[in-house]
């Protein structure tokens, strides 16, 4: 076994996600699965500069990330009815009688919230998208790293910072 996966099995360990569980569960298939990745990684003999750029792109495809920007080009699209769901994107849409496309998590909105029986009451944050989390697109388009995170107060928080 490499260093890297003695190593990196010894840190799921000490998280709780031990292959030696004797329960047959998720925290022993997470450190099994994870493991697994990291022996096919270890094999591949990355060096620093390559393993950087190996990361990056198995993160975007995990994601399900487009590597490339959408060109909202007809094959792009699946049909679902009443709109289109961009098959490299499943977060991007197009209303079927105006053609325009929206990316459906472009604002996220979030709150105070508090519950006497969380964490003593101490407030905190709750984060939710709607109908209105939708930001029309124009092509070429790539997907921003996050969201645009958008406050919105109650009665009981009105102010974002407590």
């Amino acid at each position: 076994m490499s260093e890297m996966l003695k190593w990196a099995e010894e840190e799921l360990r000490l998280a709780g996600y031990d292959i030696n569980d004797p329960e047959d569960g998720p925290n022993r298939w997470f450190a099994e699965g994870t493991l697994e990745l990291l022996k096919v990684f270890s094999d591949q003999g990355h060096s620093g500069l390559s393993a950087t750029y190996a990361i990056a792109l198995f993160e975007k495809l995990a994601r399900w990330k487009a590597l490339t920007p959408l060109t909202g080009e007809d094959d792009e699209w699946n049909d679902c009815g009443k709109f289109y769901q961009n098959r490299r994107q499943s977060n991007v849409f197009k209303n079927k009688k105006t053609g325009q496309a929206y990316w459906s998590d472009g604002k996220v909105f979030w709150e105070w919230y508090s519950h006497p029986e969380v964490d003593d009451g101490k407030p905190y944050k709750i984060y939710f998208t709607s109908n209105e989390s939708k930001v029309n697109i124009e092509f070429p388009w790539a997907q921003p790293d996050k969201p645009e995170y958008i406050f919105r107060p109650t009665d009981e928080f009105p102010d974002e910072v407590l």
